[in-house]
């Protein structure tokens, strides 16, 4: 075994209890390994695998504990997952798999490695913006004004630019305005929804603010703010989106709740903190009966939106993985995900059956160089835009930027199928 540490998880969990509990596992998954109790071994990580999906320290461990318990097939399972959420994972070298490494299913562990490592390009770029420190976040293009929007992390604002020449323009300010996430707008597009959030990278970040939010309403043609809905505690309002009847869903991933304003009035509309971990892009389907949300560690989640209890969590094809989707979107019957918490960064496209189960998965944009860290992207006409290169590692411990290693934003396109 090598991969014996503990993670923080407290960022990803509101009661730190909770995390308490998963450090207390995993230090007896520890102490039953190095006394060779396997099978206790194996009883642990199977806990921590199903309090805490998706971390790579625990579904590795996992996948060694059935191969040290003789369950081969079980194995080579965990260690697909552990290889479509990061394909640099070195398995090839670790004497607690020594008893699968002779069969077959192993030998097509070390093809689906390679395959991983293969790039696919489709997308192309469309402009680079001129604010190289602007620090991209949520895009919306109005079509009536013909107007290209960017949310700024960095630099707590709302920027307008030009596609032709990436030119940017400040369009809206606010002294208290924090790092900007989402902006989506009504269907008549009079109103600019957008989700603003406390984070470390923003400029004047300080302490004491941590855990703030707020959605704000933005008439469009004036640029003039309507309300404020100002939310305290420990809230990282993501993406939202409105309906045809203007109320608006967000996305909190520090709650893993969702809320939702009608009638000017903000409340919870579901509260998912003990079946979700970290909230992240939702979308209508075709026809805004059902609302898909993506959370980062356990894929996606469909609600019946006029009974919110009717609700599960989606099957994903064979050779994808549920993890790591920020920006999710829906066109023509399918999902469009934008994987950047995976190695390597992949876009999908999910297509949808009659049920809005997924059916079949292709791959738009696969480990390309260029890409670090997409994030939400908006659809306009038969096309999907993004930013590729949010710069989140380029920040340090103090939530300075290293400008030295970042390049200026860039836009880029993909004609969907």
């Amino acid at each position: 075994m090598k991969q014996f540490y503990f993670l923080p998880v407290f960022f990803l969990f509101g009661l730190t209890g909770f995390s308490q509990s998963l450090k207390e596992l995993y230090n007896k998954s520890v102490l039953a390994y190095q006394d060779k109790n396997y099978a206790d071994f194996l009883q642990y990580s199977r806990q921590l695998d199903s309090l805490r999906p998706s971390h790579p320290t625990y579904s590795y461990n996992l996948a060694c504990a059935f191969a040290l318990n003789g369950k081969t097939d079980e194995a080579v399972l965990g260690l697909k997952k552990c290889l479509l959420m990061n394909n640099t994972v070195s398995f090839e070298a670790e004497n607690d798999l020594t008893n699968i490494k002779n069969t077959d299913q192993y030998q097509s562990l070390i093809d689906l490695k390679s395959t991983l490592g293969n790039p696919v390009m489709t997308s192309v770029k469309e402009t680079v913006l001129s604010e190289k420190d602007l620090h991209p976040e949520g895009l919306l293009y109005l079509q009536k004004t013909k107007l290209w929007l960017v949310a700024s992390v960095r630099n707590r604002k709302i920027v307008s630019f030009e596609k032709s020449s990436g030119k940017c323009s400040d369009w809206f300010t606010d002294s208290g305005l924090y790092s900007v996430m989402a902006l989506k707008a009504d269907e008549k597009e009079k109103i600019l929804w957008v989700t603003s959030s406390v984070m470390p990278e923003m400029k004047g970040f300080a302490k004491s603010l941590e855990g703030k939010s707020e959605i704000l309403k933005i008439d469009i043609k004036t640029r003039k703010l309507l309300k404020r809905f100002p939310l305290d505690g420990n809230h990282v309002l993501g993406d939202l989106v409105v309906d045809n009847k203007g109320n608006v869903y967000v996305s909190d991933s520090g709650e893993a709740v969702i809320f939702k304003i009608a009638n000017d009035k903000l409340n919870i509309w579901i509260d998912l903190k003990k079946e979700a971990y970290n909230l992240q892009g939702l979308t209508f389907n075709d026809d805004g009966s059902e609302l898909f949300i993506a959370d980062y560690l356990k894929g996606i989640l469909k609600i019946n939106v006029k009974n919110p209890q009717q609700r599960h969590w989606l099957k994903f094809p064979e050779n994808s993985t549920v993890k790591g989707i920020d920006g999710l979107l829906c066109y023509k019957k399918s999902l469009i995900a934008i994987h950047n918490g995976v190695k390597p960064i992949r876009i999908m496209k999910y297509s949808l059956n009659d049920k809005n189960e997924i059916s079949d998965s292709v791959i738009l944009d696969h480990n390309r160089p260029e890409f670090n860290e997409p994030a939400l992207g908006t659809i306009s006409g038969s096309k999907l835009y993004f930013f590729s290169n949010a710069p989140w590692t380029a920040y340090d411990k103090n939530g300075d930027l290293n400008e030295t290693i970042i390049e200026f934003p860039a836009l880029y396109s993909n004609q969907l199928p």
